[in-house]
């Protein structure tokens, strides 16, 4: 792709936006940055419009690439797209400057926890780097990197703004309302996801989900050979409970034992079942492959048991910024529980929570954030009566404790981005983590 001389306009700053821009300079390109923040802290060479995307900037363009932050239906994109202007994600400029092969991971949850232990799996043997929403741009490695593989955790809003991209191995591992503040519709967020596979050609792979009826409804239409993963056994890849089990026929004599696996509940499942298929099909070895599953340490903030302390367990999900995670956690604890949810509202359906949260042996809800509101309306309305409102994520953990009873689990799991409350759900996860040891030393004290 010669980009000598263009002139690129990168939308939105950030770590992604940084990374473009580095990039492009040292293709040669003419970089324009436009970003609504009004003071940054910006590299030199570059022309800059801070406060807004006006069209007499942007549309000064041969070519506008997007950060993730930065919706597709802004006004001035779709002028420029009007205009014969080229409009593209951070993803595809990479795809574009690289011919490595790509393994790239979607999905409404799941992605990182499988995106991380693929690339675990493949680094026993392979140089691979581990790439994209995972928190590593990939633009950032595409000119300085020749790996193997790159294993890239891809987003729908980055894949929303795709038009080559063809990894040749794809992982759809489930669709669920989710992103409905961004995507105009539910159909608009699983157009989005098909372009994981949507320029895939028979040579190339989707691994899927046959137990998600989205996921199946989406993969209909992809020329790529398709290689299925369910918990029943008419599939590709499926566990019996004990093992991970292949039909595929070049591996129909390897079983992987679960048992010693750090990964827990049954969604961790279907992410082994994807992560050993891809190991499989890179020529990882048998020991290998078991052994780093083994090893894997789960994902910081995803189903994260981080303390026991007076006959409780507290768990960090709060990486769970969903319904679909949420759901996904509950049934991973069969156990008696009280759980702390809520915060931005993205215009999501609860109604399948609902219906989960009422046979999960759940002692008490506590709600906060943006979404308390709603949800003790739905909660009401559905018969529900074992919850309490608060105004802080102190005051619920402190019901929660209160409300539970030795042998419980305390699930922080909550169904809902962060932004509310808090800066990312990393941050919500610690302050969490906080709350309980502040409250653990108080109590150490008092013995």
């Amino acid at each position: 792709m010669e980009l000598k001389d263009k002139r690129v306009t990168v939308i939105g700053y950030g770590k992604t936006g940084e990374a473009c821009i580095k990039t492009l300079i040292k293709l040669g390109a003419k970089v324009k940055l436009s970003e609504k923040k009004r003071e940054l802290n910006l590299p030199d060479g570059i022309e800059v419009e801070l406060g807004g995307h006006t069209e007499e900037f942007v549309l000064d363009s041969d070519l506008i690439i997007l950060s993730p932050g930065v919706r597709w239906d802004e006004p001035v994109l779709e002028k420029a797209r009007s205009k014969g202007i080229e409009v593209i994600s951070e993803i595809e400029l990479a795809y574009r400057l690289t011919d490595v092969p790509i393994i790239a991971i979607t999905g409404t949850n799941g992605k990182t926890t499988t995106t991380s232990l693929t690339a675990h799996i493949l680094s026993t043997e392979k140089d691979v780097k581990l790439v994209g929403n995972i928190g590593i741009p990939f633009i950032g490695e595409v000119l300085d990197s020749k790996p193997e593989y790159f294993v890239l955790e891809v987003s729908s809003f980055q894949l929303q703004g795709t038009k080559l991209f063809r990894p040749k191995i794809g992982v759809l591992l489930n669709i669920a309302s989710d992103h409905l503040n961004w995507h105009n519709s539910m159909e608009d967020y699983i157009e989005a996801k098909k372009k994981l596979f949507i320029n895939q050609r028979e040579e190339d792979i989707l691994i899927y989900n046959r137990d998600d009826r989205n996921v199946v409804e989406a993969v209909a239409i992809a020329r790529s050979r398709r290689i299925s993963f369910s918990f029943n056994n008419d599939s590709d890849i499926y566990t019996d409970g004990n093992h991970i089990r292949f039909k595929y026929p070049e591996f129909s004599e390897i079983s992987i034992p679960l048992k010693g696996i750090r990964l827990t509940g049954r969604h961790n499942l279907a992410n082994i079942m994807c992560a050993s298929m891809i190991g499989l099909l890179c020529g990882i070895s048998l020991e290998n492959l078991v052994g780093a599953i083994e090893s894997f340490t789960p994902y910081p903030h995803t189903l994260e048991r981080f303390l026991e302390c007076d006959g409780l367990t507290f768990i960090d999900d709060s990486k769970a910024t969903n319904p679909h995670a949420t759901i996904s956690a509950l049934r991973s604890i069969p156990d008696n529980k009280v759980i702390i949810m809520g915060g931005q509202d993205k215009g999501m359906n609860f109604e399948e929570l609902v219906d989960e949260l009422k046979g999960s042996n759940v002692r008490h809800i506590c709600l906060i954030g943006e979404t308390k509101v709603k949800l003790e309306e739905l909660f009401l309305r559905n018969g529900i009566r074992n919850f309490s409102v608060h105004n802080s994520l102190e005051e619920a953990v402190m019901t929660a404790i209160d409300s539970a009873q030795k042998g419980d689990y305390i699930l922080f799991s909550p169904a809902c981005a962060s932004f509310d409350m808090f800066k990312n759900y990393a941050d919500r996860g610690e302050k969490f983590k906080e709350i309980v040891y502040k409250w653990k030393d108080s109590r150490d004290n008092k013995v």
